[in-house]
């Protein structure tokens, strides 16, 4: 594997991850498991040290994958949780 070949793994590794992270404050206001957000902390640990992880194609399709899936198990609960902030901002 060319160095090109594994930065554009790690460009769509960190991709992934950021995508998750960047739901954080969403995921806070949903009533979740403590541990789901302390994952969370720990993905931005793992984050930091992303350089170094040794990933192959097939790993990250996986990893895309379980991204896409994740995001389509939040949009309903994100949804109501959108919805109730609109009405908040109005009521204001």
């Amino acid at each position: 594997m060319t160095s090109i070949d594994r930065s554009n793994l790690v460009v769509r590794l960190n991709n992934c991850l950021e995508t998750i992270l960047e739901l954080e404050q969403a995921l806070e206001k949903l009533d979740l498991n403590r541990n789901f957000l302390e994952e969370l902390e720990l993905l931005k640990a793992f984050m930091e040290k992303i350089e170094k992880v040794q990933v192959t194609e097939d790993d990250v399709l996986r990893i895309e994958s379980a991204t896409g899936n994740f995001l389509d198990e939040l949009k309903e609960p994100l949804s109501h949780l959108d919805s109730s902030d609109k009405l908040f901002m109005r009521l204001q």
